[in-house]
């Protein structure tokens, strides 16, 4: 993985990367973001992550009132710092979103959901976790789809005074119940099936 990124980009060390540096890399099927200046480049996911994040698109997507909009994977939220993340889901505000171009820095997510994967278990759980968090997201979820040997489970956090805060964990069959951003009920093990 880092050879493609050396290879793609030769000035790498010359500079931090920002949102712009994204458009001269290959559509490779890649996922590539830029946090605190550092290119992140990561695999396509896995099958039991992907079915967790169409399932649970599908539940905020029937949820949502019509003032907001549910996105899913790859689009590029381009940060205020001049990073790029793309979280797995974002519930946004439709006024907020561009059909021509990525979400932009001047607004924010309603709420950013990413469903871990191997690849990026740590990136998501602190990094992401520290960005989304920096950016005021009133609320992100991290859904672990689990394993053959695991349940699936959620940790849903809220910003609470500038810092995150658990608001649930829920594992398997438990039911996760929040009005953020509007009232809607979540089941780990539901999102497998």
């Amino acid at each position: 993985m880092a050879a493609v990124v050396a290879t793609s980009v030769p000035w790498a060390a010359a500079r931090a990367f920002v949102y712009d540096d994204l458009e001269a890399m290959p559509d490779d099927g890649y996922r590539r973001e830029v946090i605190d200046g550092t290119l992140i480049v990561n695999p396509a996911p896995f099958g039991r992550h992907q079915q967790a994040s169409g399932n649970l698109f599908s539940l905020l997507r029937e949820a949502a009132p019509d003032a907001a909009m549910v996105i899913a994977a790859p689009y590029d939220w381009r940060l205020s710092d001049g990073g790029s993340v793309q979280p797995d889901l974002m519930v946004v505000a439709r006024e907020d979103f561009d059909p021509d171009g990525p979400f932009p820095a001047t607004a924010v997510p309603l709420l950013v959901v990413e469903v871990l994967s191997r690849s990026g278990v740590d990136q998501d759980r602190a990094l992401k976790r520290a960005v989304y968090q920096r950016h005021s997201v009133p609320a992100y979820w991290m859904v672990d789809p689990g394993s053959k040997t695991g349940p699936a489970s959620l940790m849903a956090l809220r910003l609470d005074g500038g810092g995150y805060v658990v608001e649930a964990e829920v594992t398997g069959t438990e039911p996760f119940t929040t009005d953020w951003p509007f009232r809607l009920t979540v089941v780990p093990s539901l999102l497998l099936t």
